[in-house]
């Protein structure tokens, strides 16, 4: 498999970068399709679908808040949980539309695979970083994940980002820290979170490579319910094993909770959705970038659904990622407009 994975990386930089471009795919598989050939209109949708994502996921991790706010539940009880749920949307959702042929032969199922372990793995790693560094911290170090993503973008799909889109993107960035409270309290940098922390953003933008390079003709249903059904087995394995059966019992005896776990998992699907749509429609980095909007969602979320205020610095925050996401987002208007006029 490792062989496989390098091969089908380093195919990708056959083909010349095209200078100033900074939505040119180059696909590993010959059949992938490539956004500079895609309609305007439909680019477009993927910048929309990356930006209402973002917002989507936001509010979701209000839910995962009140979630693990349960004192009989952690993280992995909640994932488990929440992947269970996830897993019972797509499987039917999955066996009706393509009942016809449920499981072709020419998909990649070893990189479907890989992908679902991948997620596992930096769902601990992201907790352990949490767990050690705490919230504020964890949120500054993990944008090194938008560094791994420009360097894949330009290294391995080669794509340049305009000037625009790098101003853009340092508003989104100055935002999203801006509105979890930098600048407003000291931090600390515990070495084993931080490093926990990395490697959780290596393997996501590890995966966003994968997603970009091995998943054009698959189907999202099929990359969701390969990624919900090999977490919930490896989750069914672990908690039972490792953490036991409390937690879920005590949400099995409250309706309520149940109730939470739902609402969760409609989000995690809608998210993941609207996260692949865009990822096949718009650059690797504008779709990761834009996702910085969930912080200041999450934000409102707090307000709405928890009553928590708003302090200064979140609406500063908020004001400064509404101005990078318009820009990133006129940034993909401008190539979209070069490419239909050449």
């Amino acid at each position: 498999m490792t062989a496989t994975f390098a091969l089908s990386f380093n195919d990708l930089s056959e083909k010349p970068m095209r200078a100033g471009s900074d939505d040119v795919e180059i696909q590993a598989r010959p059949r992938s399709l490539r956004i500079d050939r895609q309609p305007r209109w439909l680019r477009l949708a993927g910048y929309l679908a990356a930006l209402l994502s973002g917002l989507v996921m936001g509010l979701t991790w209000v839910i995962f808040r009140m979630q693990l706010n349960v004192d009989a539940l952690g993280p992995a009880d909640v994932n488990w949980l929440n992947m269970i749920g996830v897993a019972a949307i797509i499987w039917p959702v999955y066996l009706i539309r393509h009942r016809d042929n449920l499981f072709p032969p020419d998909m990649p199922y070893h990189w479907l695979a890989l992908f679902a372990c991948f997620a596992a793995t930096l769902f601990y790693l992201r907790n352990i970083g949490v767990d050690l560094c705490g919230a504020t911290t964890s949120a500054i170090v993990s944008r090194v994940e938008t560094g791994f993503v420009f360097v894949l973008s330009y290294l391995v799909l080669r794509q340049a980002v305009s000037g625009l889109g790098w101003f853009g993107t340092a508003l989104l960035l100055a935002g999203a820290l801006r509105t979890i409270g930098i600048g407003s309290e000291g931090l600390i940098f515990p070495l084993g979170g931080v490093i926990a922390l990395v490697a959780a953003a290596a393997f996501i933008a590890v995966n966003a490579l994968i997603i970009k390079t091995q998943f054009n003709r698959v189907p999202n249903e099929m990359v969701i319910l390969a990624s919900a059904t090999i977490q919930m087995t490896i989750f069914s394995i672990a908690v039972p094993v490792f953490v036991g059966l409390d937690g879920v019992s005590h949400v099995l005896t409250h309706p309520h909770l149940i109730g939470l776990f739902a609402l969760a998992t409609l989000g995690i699907a809608s998210n993941l959705f609207l996260y692949y749509y865009a990822m096949k429609r718009a650059p690797m980095w504008a779709v990761r970038v834009l996702a910085l909007v969930a912080l200041p969602a999450a934000v409102a979320g707090d307000y709405l659904l928890l009553g928590e205020p708003v302090r200064m610095h979140a609406m500063q925050g908020m004001l400064l990622v509404l101005a990078g996401a318009l820009l990133v987002i006129q940034s993909g208007r401008r190539r979209a407009k070069d490419a239909h006029l050449h």
